[in-house]
Parts: C-alpha cells; structure tokens; sequence
C-alpha cells in the first residue's frame, strides 16, 4: 500500500475482503451462522499496563507528522498530528517487560487546552493475546487525572469487543515531553471462547461544523438526535425499541476486493502527510496516505464496481509495515447502495490474513458491530 518514492510507483494491490455483518444476501453476501464464529458465554476481563510515549532522544516512538501555521503559536498546539509506536509495557520502568505497542494517530484538537483524539490500536504481544488487538477512539485530555476512552472493536481473542479504557498519567517531563500514562481496560465481549478485553478511553460528540465560504465564517449548528441509554435530559430522551426496525438478527458474510492504486496516471491512493524521518525508515513510518479506492466482484480492475473504499491509512510501525486503518466502506450496489460500514483498526501489510473491526455503519447496517478479514491477492 505505501511505496517509497525510490522504487516503482506503478502498483496496484488488490484486497480479498470478507465482510460479516447483520444482513441478509446479495451476490456478494451470504448468511452465517453464530456457531460457525465460535460465540460462547461473555466475558469480562481487566488489563492493565503502562504505555510511554517517547518524543525526543535518540529514539523517538511519537512523531510529527503534519501541523498548522498556527500550531506552534496556540497553547494547545492545536493542529498537530503526531504519529505513534510507542511500547506498553507490564510496569512503569522503561525497561520492564513490553506486552505490546500503541500503534496510531493523536491529533490536538482542542483551540484551548492539550486535549488529543486519539485513534489507535493497542497491539499485543504477549502470551495468548500475542497478535490480537483492540481499536480506541476517543479524546485525551491530557492534564485530567483519569481520562476515559472508548474501545469500539478488535481482532484475534478481541473479536467484536466494546467497552472503555481509563488512563491516568504516573510521569509526564515537560522539558522533553515524554509521558508514561497507565492503562487500565476493563471490557466484555466473546471469541472461540476465550475472554475480550477493553481500553479505557473518551469519545467527544461535535455539535458544530465550521465552513469557509467565499471568505466568509459561516457556522452551521447540526441537531443531532444521539441514541442513548439512561435517564431523560434536556437534551435528551428514552426510545422504546420498537420505535427501531429491529428484527431477528443475521449474520451474513460480505465478499468482495479491494484496489488500492498508488501510481500511474489516475492513482486512488496519494499521500498527504509524513515525518521528517519517513523516507529514511524501512517501514516509511509517519507516512500518511488519503484513499478513494474501488470495491469490485472479482479481482479484476474492469470487474463491476460494488463501492468505494474512502478514508485514511497510516504507517504506524517503526520495525514493519503496519497500517492503521481509518476508513469507509461505501456500498453502491443493490440494496446496499447508500450504506457504509466503518473500519478502523490494524493491517499487517505481509501477513497473509489480516483482521480489523467493523465499528459501526449507516442505511442498512445501523447500528452493526461486526469484523473484517482481509487476506492480499497481488
């Protein structure tokens, strides 16, 4: 997906996805049962960890890799996006057993005070969840004493995970920058049996959007009715759940190839964002690359078109091509034409089979949790 600009820059790589979520069959689809994904009891489970973010030295896990011109005159640093693999490791010292990596993006994004959305994906290591992972986003604010975050998917024993994680800073250097935050993840969830685990993080909800239109400012206040569960606010009510469509849930399973086009003269894929260091990394971290990419049948470029892959995907591995994943899938076809699922989670370039969590949808897959399976083709 991410060439250096020293090698060839025409081609094509082609994705095999297979899709399971709560709909009934298309061409592409077909129905699954619970049984055949190994749902067992649900589990609850607690880790714990602590997790260094690293941005000066010789050795640096946190990156730049894009700002304003107004960041370095906003207190906040507002507008800059730091790219991350930082180590989570057992116990607080630097040197102490590392269980896995924070792999992924923060960004500040509040005008006034350190507050970062965090999109990331803690990737284990250790033990029986070497290879699974759990997907976070949310907003860290960084000078609260416990921030909460939320854990909206993940891959391996973390199979349709949700939940929270809590994080609370133990060191932070304000001279280096450097901070070691500790992690506690409490979360309930089911795969093959075995427990899922979740983080703890913080989820903002945005009232407003800014546009800039023929030099002026105009601010469009957006109603939003939010879905929740609880108590009547004023800004808020209870729905019975007949007042939804839900009806007697499926599992069917989506088939379909990805193209991601980073040369030649009409490319799907560009990049618009790296660090300074990202083409002299053998696994161009900090790379970051905006995708509008096709969906179709068969593997063929020509083969019929079922939608479009929208979004972002970033190197977030200082040893190997490992993407974070933040996208769209955007359907055209049938029934399906209007609807999307989102991904957000980890894709091990090389690996021969890949997972990451579906963490949400629109039109026919509202209010969905499902996973992805992805395995490269060419």
């Amino acid at each position: 997906m991410l060439k250096s600009p020293l090698k060839t820059q025409f081609l094509t790589t082609i994705f095999l996805l297979h899709v399971l979520t709560t709909l009934q069959s298309q061409p592409f689809s077909t129905n699954l049962s619970k049984k055949s994904l190994g749902f067992k009891k649900e589990k609850l489970t607690h880790l714990r960890f602590y997790f260094h973010d690293v941005v000066t030295g010789r050795h640096p896990t946190a990156i730049k890799v894009a700002a304003a011109a107004t960041t370095n005159a906003t207190l906040s640093q507002f507008g800059l996006v730091t790219m991350m693999d930082d180590p989570l490791t057992e116990g607080l010292r630097p040197g102490s057993k590392v269980v896995g990596r924070a792999q992924g993006i923060y960004a500040s994004a509040d005008l006034k005070d350190l507050s970062f959305l965090m999109v990331l994906n803690y990737c284990f290591t250790e033990g029986k969840y070497n290879g699974s992972s759990l997907s976070i986003l949310g907003r860290n604010a960084v000078f609260a004493p416990m921030r909460e975050m939320v854990v909206v998917g993940g891959s391996g024993l973390f199979r349709f995970a949700k939940g929270y994680a809590q994080a609370k800073t133990y060191s932070f250097d304000l001279k280096t920058g450097n901070a070691v935050v500790e992690y506690n993840l409490i979360s309930p969830g089911f795969a093959s049996g075995k427990p899922i685990t979740q983080f703890f993080l913080y989820l903002p909800i945005t009232m407003a959007q800014t546009l800039l239109k023929q030099n002026h400012i105009i601010l469009i206040v957006l109603l939003f009715s939010l879905l929740i569960q609880g108590e009547s606010h004023k800004f808020s009510r209870n729905l019975p759940s007949k007042s939804f469509p839900f009806k007697k849930e499926k599992i069917s399973h989506l088939h379909f190839y990805f193209h991601d086009i980073v040369g030649g003269n009409h490319p799907t894929a560009i990049r618009v964002a790296e660090a300074a260091v990202t083409n002299t990394s053998v696994s161009l971290f900090g790379a970051v690359v905006m995708i509008d990419d096709p969906l179709t049948v068969g593997p063929e470029r020509t083969s019929k078109i079922v939608g479009r892959a929208q979004g972002l995907y970033a190197s977030a591995d200082l040893d190997e091509f490992g993407l974070t994943m933040v996208l769209n899938y955007v359907f055209l076809e049938g029934k399906y034409n209007g609807s999307t699922l989102s991904i957000l989670g980890r894709n091990q370039v090389m690996s021969a089979v890949r997972e990451m969590p579906i963490v949400g949808g629109t039109g026919l897959f509202d209010l969905h949790v499902v996973m992805r399976l992805q395995r490269l083709i060419s």
